[in-house]
């Protein structure tokens, strides 16, 4: 086996990026999605990629990451924090995967990372955790002295099914006739930067105004008057991806959520968008009021501290 980093090969990313589609076989990326979660990612450094090689066919990928850049506000909190965002081989090859997981946490102690997670890294993520389906890597991790810290789900929702049921029509005309206001932001605003990350994250910051600057992306914001209410985001990261969705505290309770929430998808069957994926979420309920959810996909996301 002879293994590279996408430092010294770039040329091997396109392989890589089919050996991960061919190999996960519940993930699709394509070549913009595939730039969002390397090049387009400030924190992204390919010596931390590395890619297991047989033959000159790839049979193994760990691509590594530790957030030096972007958000800024949390370079500091997260100093001994690295993650694995994307690792991928056959069963048959689980092996040499862990080989690949092994060289890259020497490589994170040695910057004096301490604790490694896989892989709840936002905001460029392919998936929050391991997917219980690849049930071969969940094993290796465990064998490595990976445990479990966390888990949630993608929801899929096919939107050929999607409509507003009257439950719902009835909450967006409450809220109009209480002042609440759904628009749709044509450019970037630094009011609802500022107020996404002081109540939220500066990562959901991070994602809407990605939301904002993609093509076929947007962020929608319920406003009581010159106050912001809530706001929801689209295509952030891919153009299937729905959220993050986020309401002011003082105001939950009034249904904006769930208007924001169809109002959005609308817009995503209105930019063409067949299978809307909601990743990363916790919330197991909210999302259940959609008609047309196809799928749930389950994730368990692992952490190790290395000495």
């Amino acid at each position: 086996m002879e293994v590279r980093t996408l430092a010294e090969d770039p040329g091997l990313n396109d392989e890589v990026r089919k050996f991960l589609n061919l190999t996960l076989w519940r993930d699709f990326i394509d070549r913009r999605f595939y730039r969002k979660l390397t090049l387009e990612d400030p924190n992204y450094d390919p010596k931390y990629a590395l890619v297991a090689l047989e033959r000159g066919n790839v049979i193994a990928v760990a691509i590594g990451v530790r957030r030096i850049r972007e958000p800024a506000a949390v370079v500091e909190a997260q100093r001994e924090v690295a993650w694995v965002k994307a690792l991928a081989a056959k069963p048959e090859d689980v092996g040499r995967l862990k080989e690949l997981i092994t060289t890259l946490e020497e490589e994170f102690k040695r910057e004096g990372r301490r604790h490694v997670r896989i892989s709840d890294y936002a905001s460029w993520y392919l998936t929050p955790g391991v997917d219980l389906e690849y049930d071969h890597i969940h094993a290796m991790l465990l064998d490595l002295g990976y445990k479990k810290v966390s888990e949630a789900v993608n929801y899929e929702v096919d939107l050929s099914r999607l409509y507003v049921p009257s439950r719902v029509a009835s909450l967006a005309e409450k809220l109009r006739r209480d002042g609440v206001e759904i628009v749709e932001l044509r450019e970037e605003s630094e009011e609802l930067g500022r107020w996404v990350e002081e109540r939220f994250s500066p990562f959901w910051r991070i994602e809407a105004e990605m939301g904002l600057k993609a093509e076929d992306g947007g962020v929608l914001v319920a406003k009581m008057g010159s106050r912001i209410a809530g706001f929801s985001v689209y295509g952030a990261l891919r153009p299937d991806f729905f959220g993050p969705i986020g309401v002011d505290p003082e105001l939950r309770g009034r249904g904006i959520g769930t208007v924001l929430l169809f109002e959005t998808l609308k817009r995503m069957r209105g930019e063409g968008v067949r299978i809307a994926t909601i990743p990363w979420t916790t919330h197991l309920f909210f999302y259940t009021q959609l008609p047309g959810v196809v799928g749930i996909r389950h994730f368990i996301t692992l952490a190790k501290t290395i000495e």
